[in-house]
């Protein structure tokens, strides 16, 4: 059953209309989310009214209409159906490029935290614990606590460009932010893909590229690995994330991919690719030349292998200080293993679940996903999971998946 905090809505239609939908049925919920948070919000409105956050924006719809024209008509929708300005809309869906971009403006890079929101993931895949599964905790703004929701979505194709494209066929599952297109939380969609996201802070923003809310909203279409694999060489990033996802359906092994702009080559991204296997895999590593963990990995939210070709920002304590208490933790063998890291809050100053203090009012642990890829179920807990172990909200992703 949907817990009350976190309800779920489902939509069929085409991309503008699904998001029309969503739009006038969470339109409160996105003017709570802005006037809850305007003290951050209200900057970043009047900078894309400035010259160079009108380019930035210029730039960034010019690519979204070229490439995913089908996207740009889903955040129409979402402005139209909430009747919320379409500049606000655009910023909620930019916000980590927008504030970045404005901070530099500013000289501001040093002052504030980008990273002070982002989340944690726990990739797990073992054979001496029968473990096969993803755990996320999703972390944002506080202003997001009591208007996030889940979306089932069932998308239909419409032709683009006087037929010679046409937008993609998309059934999926996804956590998403008031104001926001699915694709930035955690979701699953038909082909058997489901996928975390954490957010990574390069230390600029490339101009011209897709906002990474874009590359992330078109997860939710991908087929197969070697479909991911070309969306992320062919969608040219502005900013940086990190993917943890499985195809669960068709391999038993975990990814891990860190993505963000090479601002030397025109439209080409910096991606390093790691496979999580077990010990009965390693005979079969793939020969994609990605990098291979055994057994685990917990994900944060700084560059861990591309850091020495993309400068990060300088201030992102949160991510090294939860990585520093996961190091801890030593080896995650278990899901109740990967709960208490998840669960855990013994530094006050920057606990791995998160809820409002005094020292960080502004961040919360919105919800903890779980993917159980041996029971094909996606679990949403709305409280800390280590201490209350019963889900909110259970969802069956063998409804949702194609039956091969």
């Amino acid at each position: 059953m949907t817990s009350t905090r976190i309800p779920l809505y489902r939509v069929k239609g085409t991309h503008y209309e699904c998001a029309h939908v969503i739009g006038k049925i969470t339109r409160e919920a996105i003017r709570h989310r802005i006037a809850d948070d305007l003290t951050v919000l209200s900057p970043l409105f009047e900078y894309i009214q400035t010259e160079d956050g009108f380019n930035l924006y210029r730039d960034f719809a010019k690519t979204i209409r070229s490439l995913y024209p089908w996207y740009w008509d889903e955040i129409n929708g979402l402005a139209d159906g909430s009747e919320v300005p379409l500049e606000q809309i655009l910023v909620l869906n930019f916000l980590n490029e927008t504030q970045t971009a404005y901070k530099l403006s500013k000289d501001k890079q040093t002052s504030d935290e980008t990273g002070e929101k982002g989340c944690t993931t726990v990739l797990l895949n073992r054979q001496d614990t029968n473990t096969f599964s993803l755990l996320h905790n999703e972390d944002h703004a506080t202003a997001l606590y009591m208007t996030g929701y889940l979306v089932e979505a069932d998308i239909h194709s419409i032709e683009y460009n006087d037929g010679q494209r046409q937008s993609p066929d998309e059934k999926f599952i996804a956590y998403c932010y008031a104001g926001a297109i699915p694709g930035n939380g955690f979701g699953a969609n038909k082909h058997s893909f489901a996928f975390a996201l954490n957010g990574l802070y390069p230390n600029f923003v490339a101009h011209g590229r897709l906002p990474r809310q874009i590359v992330n909203r078109a997860l939710l279409s991908v087929r197969n690995e070697e479909d991911l694999d070309r969306l992320l060489r062919i969608s040219p990033v502005a900013f940086g994330f990190c993917i943890n996802g499985a195809f669960f359906r068709d391999e038993h092994c975990l990814l891990n991919y860190e993505i963000g702009p090479n601002i030397k080559l025109a439209n080409e991204n910096f991606i390093s690719k790691c496979r999580i296997i077990n010990e009965g895999q390693k005979e079969n590593k793939g020969n994609d030349q990605s990098e291979t963990i055994l057994n685990y990995l917990v994900h944060y939210n700084h560059y861990e292998r591309l850091h020495k070709v993309i400068i990060q920002q300088k201030s992102l304590d949160s991510t090294y200080n939860r990585w520093k208490r996961g190091q801890e933790f030593g080896e995650i063998f278990t899901i109740d293993d990967a709960f208490r890291l998840l669960g855990d809050n013994e530094n006050p100053s920057f606990p791995i679940f998160r809820i409002p203090s005094e020292t960080d009012a502004n961040s919360v642990t919105l919800c903890t996903a779980h993917f159980n890829f041996l029971t094909f179920e996606l679990l949403v807990y709305q409280h800390n999971p280590k201490d209350n172990s019963s889900p909110s909200f259970v969802y069956n992703l063998n409804d949702l998946c194609i039956i091969k």
